[in-house]
């Protein structure tokens, strides 16, 4: 069993040209964790984390984008 993680995302104000956030600020258990941005389908971080981290919050923000996408669409 590992530890559960609980957090959120703040999308930046500097927007792509299809209106889509440029990064995304994520804390997680109330901890900076990184800006994340979407690099050709995949998430990088500018902080050095765990790589395993790094993929389950980049999943993470991929499913919540698409969720959101629908709803609005």
């Amino acid at each position: 069993m590992g530890i559960a993680y609980a957090g959120w995302a703040e999308p930046s104000k500097e927007r792509h040209e299809d209106g889509l956030p440029k990064s995304y600020a994520v804390v997680l258990n109330g901890t900076f964790f990184g800006n994340f941005f979407c690099d050709r389908g995949k998430w990088i971080i500018d902080q050095h984390r765990p790589y395993g981290l790094v993929l389950a919050a980049g999943e993470r923000l991929s499913e919540w984008l698409i969720s959101a996408m629908r709803a609005f669409a």
